[in-house]
């Protein structure tokens, strides 16, 4: 098993450092289809004239830009042939026009950087003979806000033998795009039959011969904890058809990240009766028109909130959730995958996570707190494994034991001692809040400051006893504290 993971881990690392290049497709920022004669917009650096199937670039005046190297390396392969036939669409060329302003002319659904402006590539692409520009900027929110993409638990029963059978002849298909109106033209080149969760299934496949084949599928986790489809490198087969599919290399496209992809959908016959939880799922930071998502990652490590309704409003504050149970085994998010991280837990509550799960809660926790992601802690188990975090951080520094600032005394020998562990018995729902959430003006009149930890808590019951109308002032407190934690959490990048 140790060889398997290590083999999966491998995958991945080289999958998230692919993403996460200068151009690469999480620095996309915006798509600009062309019309037929002069293009511009606000920020680009010049006008893009489209006739027929070229674009000719004109450079504003105290503007500059050059070709990417992407460019460069096309030009020089080309056939000088190919590229005087400007009027040609069969082929993908470049050249320069009498003025010196550069051209580019694609070939049906191809697609390439062509210019560089700054921090900004601009590629241009063909769609199904639809041209437009595709805006990479290097400094995107999104690639600066990477960090991982989740995944189901790895699991060898995801790893299943599957047989091709090719069609005498590919067949090209029309099929649906990720983008609204468009459609394409699609090869598709035989069939796999294989076995999951205890059904036969038949997927098509695309992809070449040569370099393998490829299935993109709908299954039951779509819209749920998957995008709406995604897809499996399946490799090529061997001399008999046989085929392996490692369901738990299955990738998202693009299309999951923003909406400016123009990612093919699978055919319709490629809808599995099955949930396939296995792969990647569906990534916590996301970019639109409106800007960086500001998702706020609920941690469970039991079922049974008492407050539900504490999570409405938190949605209905505008912030993008998603929630993770923990179970024995399950890979925790990363620390900064979130803007944001709730931990919640009572321990008397059936299905509690293991004692091996939450001490990795806690080491979630404690990394969480390091990188300076703001969270909250809730519930017996939830705000304490947040308090013993905060309290392992305060006494050291990069990890080493008083590492630049003194250790704070052992809490029996402080003015303060034990008064974390006293506050969270005080109450049957404690609440924690980190230091960037407790230092909020309009919230310190609710919170009370731990030495021992640098974490503020918050008694929400004894408040509302306090004032003596426990609903309306329950209500009032976790409101006040929703709406400052999300204006921090979107405030925070």
């Amino acid at each position: 098993m140790e060889q398997f993971t290590s083999e999966w881990q491998a995958w991945h690392d080289d999958r998230l450092a692919a993403l996460a290049t200068p151009f690469g497709f999480l620095s996309v920022t915006g798509l600009h289809w062309l019309q037929q004669g002069e293009n511009t917009w606000d920020g680009a650096p010049g006008r893009f004239d489209l006739d027929g199937d070229t674009v000719c670039f004109r450079i504003d005046p105290g503007r500059s830009a050059g070709p990417t190297r992407a460019a460069l390396e096309a030009e020089a392969a080309q056939d000088p042939a190919d590229a005087s036939a400007a009027g040609s669409s069969t082929t993908t060329a470049l050249g320069a026009a009498a003025d010196g302003s550069p051209w580019i002319r694609l070939a049906k659904n191809d697609a390439l950087p062509w210019l560089v402006a700054d921090h900004t590539a601009y590629e241009v692409i063909n769609r199904d003979g639809r041209v437009g520009v595709r805006i990479r900027d290097s400094k995107s929110a999104l690639l600066a806000n990477f960090v991982d993409i989740p995944a189901f638990p790895l699991k060898r029963s995801a790893v299943v033998p599957g047989v091709f059978t090719p069609y005498p002849e590919p067949r090209t298909r029309r099929i649906a795009t990720a983008m609204p109106g468009l459609e394409m033209d699609r090869v598709t080149l035989g069939t796999i039959a294989f076995e999951l969760g205890g059904s036969t299934h038949t997927l098509t496949a695309t992809g070449s011969l040569e370099t393998g084949l490829i299935v993109d599928f709908q299954d039951r986790t779509n819209g749920d904890s998957t995008p709406m489809w995604r897809t499996l490198s399946v490799g090529l087969p061997d001399g008999d058809g046989v085929v392996t599919l490692d369901f738990n290399r299955t990738v998202i496209y693009p299309f999951a990240f923003m909406p400016w992809a123009t990612c093919p959908a699978p055919v319709e016959e490629n809808i599995l009766g099955v949930a396939v939880r296995a792969g990647e799922q569906s990534p916590t930071r996301t970019l639109s028109e409106k800007g960086l998502s500001h998702p706020v990652g609920i941690v469970a490590m039991s079922g049974g909130f008492d407050l539900p309704e504490v999570l409405g409003w938190l949605e209905e504050s505008g912030t993008e959730l998603f929630r993770h149970r923990v179970r024995r085994g399950t890979t925790l998010p990363g620390p900064a995958s979130a803007s944001a991280f709730i931990v919640f837990g009572m321990r008397d509550k059936e299905g509690h996570a293991d004692e091996r799960s939450e001490n990795a809660v806690r080491e979630f926790a404690d990394d969480a707190l390091a990188v300076g992601t703001p969270i909250i802690g809730v519930g017996t188990s939830g705000a304490h494994v947040v308090f013993e975090a905060a309290r392992h951080l305060a006494a050291t520094t990069d990890g080493t034991p008083g590492g630049g600032r003194p250790q704070p005394a052992p809490a029996e020998e402080t003015n303060g001692a034990g008064e974390g562990d006293r506050l969270l018995r005080s109450t049957p729902m404690p609440v924690v809040v980190s230091a960037d959430v407790a230092n909020d003006r309009m919230l310190r009149g609710c919170v009370t400051m731990c030495p021992e930890s640098e974490l503020g808590f918050v008694d929400i019951e004894a408040l509302a006893a306090e004032i003596g109308d426990e609903t309306a002032t329950r209500r009032r407190v976790w409101t006040d504290l929703i709406d400052r934690f999300t204006r921090l959490v979107v405030t925070s990048d």
